[in-house]
């Protein structure tokens, strides 16, 4: 939910820089210009934080994939080949 003290304007941006940088360490800046939103604003941290969760989402959705696929099919590669493929 966006409250009224995370919205700032281009503006803002341009002439308080440091500080809304400062205000994203705590919770997103959203960003507007018109009325219109045009962005957020979030800490490094926070972005990561997502973008981890967006990868652990994805590869929970490719097991569901591998659990559901026909095990007899899939071709399977000796523990030696893989010991090998590492110690290369």
């Amino acid at each position: 939910m966006i409250t009224q003290n995370q919205i700032y304007s281009i503006t803002d941006l341009r002439f308080k820089t440091k500080k809304l940088l400062e205000k994203a360490k705590k919770e997103p800046v959203f960003l507007f210009h018109r009325h219109t939103p045009k962005g957020v604003l979030l800490s490094f941290e926070s972005y990561q934080e997502i973008l981890s969760q967006l990868e652990d989402y994805f590869d929970s959705i490719k097991a569901e994939r591998y659990e559901k696929e026909e095990k007899s099919k899939v071709k399977w590669i000796p523990f030696s080949e893989i010991k090998k493929m590492i110690n290369d």
